[in-house]
Formats: structure tokens, sequence, C-alpha cells
């Protein structure tokens, strides 16, 4: 596909204030596109850095197992972009992973494995007509996938497609394989939960399981934080389970009703950030006031599971996207927009967000400005052709765009890479 010249980044005008008060501060500012705010609020200018690794990975749909959807090394487009290759995929196509150079795309027809440099097909996983997988997650060669036709986990051989094992009878999944691995546990595991609540822990080598645990409803996201496993539902729950570090069953510490589904649960050194369907996005508390509300902010910033970079978290709304300090929710940059479901992510210095089928690149501190102007906050847009944007991920020196063309019968995989 030819490079397309990206639109060129512009300057905001922000509402400014020498010395705002705490109350202005937290109410917000409006009528720009790019709101901003300083004096009391420190700088997050310094805290992030170009990537400078290439051969970075993106193991599972929110990148790790805290669900940051950040990857601090990893090279990616940030002030220029041009189309490595797009490919047409099956319809039905969910959020990628990438691993050692691998791009693992799910459509309705199976798993997909893809030459991250080239795109060419490398293998298809399809253990039935029409699988319906879900977003794989990746570790140590070898590819975790649940299917919704049959009910079935599958361990996948990355490199050949080979089946390795399988779970059948697991029970409807919503939610992707959630692997908790490396200095985390002292033994590793994969989580696989069902919409009756069952969530198993499984051996990755050999599908075993190591324990299992109920909670009420269908569970739609897990998040893990040593020692602590957070588990979000369907009906708005959230659970928290302590893990012993022997392995065994974990026992429950707090539960708590925060409204609608829980689309993302992130662990920060304050608790953990839920973003629901319908919800504000809040900030629990973990420890002696454990699931109490430490900050709630407005409905206008949730809308899809946030990014945690450094010392924020950023999530898109309905019509923003705003960058919150994660112990105060203090705002230090908002721009508007009308942005589509899928989350944003971010790796370097720069974060990646869907706004009506173009993918925008901004940068993570807001970009630069003295007094009420600032430039640099929008760094490119690029027009994707094919259709509604799914899932984004960074790995292999590139960003990858997953869309649903407009013919409904076709997705389509982009990588985007710099000049």
């Amino acid at each position: 596909m030819a490079w397309r010249e990206p639109r060129k980044p512009f300057t905001y005008r922000i509402t400014f204030q020498m010395m705002p008060s705490r109350r202005e501060l937290l109410g917000g500012l409006s009528g720009v596109a790019l709101i901003g705010t300083a004096g009391c609020l420190e700088s997050s200018e310094s805290q992030f850095s170009p990537g400078s690794d290439t051969t970075t990975d993106w193991p599972m749909p929110r990148h790790d197992p805290h669900n940051t959807a950040f990857t601090p090394d990893a090279v990616a487009p940030r002030t220029d972009v041009r189309e490595r290759w797009a490919t047409d995929i099956g319809s039905d196509i969910s959020t990628p992973a990438i691993a050692d150079g691998i791009v693992f795309a799910p459509d309705a027809e199976g798993l997909l494995a893809l030459d991250g440099d080239s795109g060419e097909e490398l293998w298809q996983f399809a253990p039935t007509q029409h699988p319906w997988p879900s977003p794989p997650a990746v570790h140590d060669g070898i590819v975790y996938v649940t299917t919704s036709d049959d009910d079935t986990v599958f361990a996948v051989d990355a490199d050949t497609g080979d089946k390795l094992w399988s779970l059948t009878g697991a029970g409807h999944i919503h939610s992707p394989p959630h692997p908790i691995t490396g200095r985390l546990v002292s033994e590793p595991f994969v989580l696989v939960a069902n919409d009756d609540g069952t969530v198993r822990a499984l051996d990755p080598a050999n599908g075993d399981e190591h324990w299992q645990i109920d909670v009420f409803g269908a569970v739609r996201t897990m998040a893990f934080r040593s020692p602590r496993l957070y588990i979000g539902t369907v009906g708005g729950e959230v659970y928290a389970y302590s893990l012993n570090g022997t392995g065994e069953e974990p026992g429950e510490r707090w539960r708590r009703k925060v409204g609608s589904q829980i689309e993302g649960i992130v662990p920060t050194d304050n608790g953990i950030v839920v973003s629901t369907f319908s919800g504000p996005l809040q900030n629990l508390q973990d420890g002696a006031n454990a699931g109490i509300n430490d900050w709630i902010a407005t409905e206008s910033h949730t809308g899809s599971p946030p990014v945690h970079a450094g010392s924020w978290v950023y999530s898109t709304g309905w019509d923003s996207l705003s960058s919150l300090r994660v112990y105060d929710k203090n705002r230090h940059w908002q721009v508007s927009a009308d942005f589509d479901n899928a989350a944003p992510v971010a790796a370097g210095d720069t974060i990646y967000a869907p706004v009506k089928g173009d993918v925008h690149a901004f940068d993570l501190s807001g970009g630069v400005g003295v007094g009420g102007i600032r430039v640099g906050a929008t760094r490119w847009t690029h027009t994707i052709e094919s259709g509604g944007i799914q899932g984004l991920a960074v790995g292999d020196g590139a960003l990858f765009v997953a869309c649903e063309s407009h013919n409904e019968d076709d997705s389509t995989l982009v990588c985007l890479e710099p000049p």
C-alpha cells in the first residue's frame, strides 16, 4: 500500500491561570480542543522518553498482567508514520498479540500468525469451522486462546501453529487468557474465566488445573499485581483475592459493587483504577481501606480501559482523552474528539487512540508550551480506509491496527511504522 502523507500537528490555545484554585482545577476548563492545567500540578514533560527497542513484544491485549497498555521502551511511530503493510483477513478481527516478530491475529475463522516484517501468513489455527477465538496471549513460545463455539482453551506452538494441549468444557468465556508468570509468582499459571464465574489457574505447559475459584456472574476482565488478583464481572462487581505464593487457591480479601459492566481494572500504587461500561472512572483503595473510593472522575473520562504510564492514567470518554494523576485525579491535559470504543495504547512518549476510523498519536505529556499556548500535543493522524478500529497493539517497532471492513465479510490488519 502506498505511503500516505500524515496530517501535520497543530497548535491549541488553552485556558490558563497562573494560580488556579483547586475547585477550578477539579471542575475542568472547557471551550477549546486541548485543555491543560499548570501551576499546582507537577510537570510530566520529563517523565517520558522515546523508545529505542525495535524488538519489543505485546503479548496480551493490554500488554501485561497489570493491564497498563504501555510499553516504555518500544520504538513506534512518533512524529511521522507510514504503512509497512496491510492485509485482509476474515471477519470479526480483535486485538492482536505480538511476540518474537510474529503477529497473532484472531478472527471468526481462527487464529492467524503473520510475519511482522511482511504481513505474510505463517500458519492458521482453526480447530473448528468457525471457532471465534478470543484475543490471544503469548508466553515462552506458546499462544493461549479460547474459542466460543465449543468452550475450549487451547495452547498452540507459536512457531508452527500445532496444538500443544486443550481444555474442553471450560464454559463460555468472554475474557481472554491471562498469563501470570516470571517474578510475579512462585509458579507460572494461565488464568481463564467463564460466564458462570469460574476462574481457573492452569499449568502453562500442560493445562493441568492448579486451583479454581468462583465469583458471582460472568467474568469480564482480570488484573494482577502481586500479591493481588483482581476480577471484574459483567454485573459490575470487583473482587480482590490474595495469592499466598505457594500455588494454592487464593483467598478472597474484599469485593465491591461499582456499577455497570467492568471494562478495565488497572492496579497502581494507589489501589486500582476501574472503568465501567456507562459509569465514571474511579479509583478503589486496597489495604486498610480496601474497596473504598479514593476518587471518582466524571463519566466523560471513561468509555474504554485506560492506559497507565508513570504517575498518570489516560482514559478516553465519548468525546475526550484525558490525562489524570493517579493519586488525586487532577487533570494534566485533555483532548476533545469523538473517540471510538477501541481502547488507547501507549509506547515511549506517545499515546495512540482511534477517532472515527482514524488513528491519532498524542504526546503523553500533552505537548510543550509557554503560557496559554501549547504545541505538539497531536503528533500525527492517519486515516484507515478499511473501517472501524477494533484494537491496537505496539510491538516489533510498529503500531498494529485491527479494523473491521466496511464489507462485513472482511477485516484488515494494518501495520504502521516510523518512516
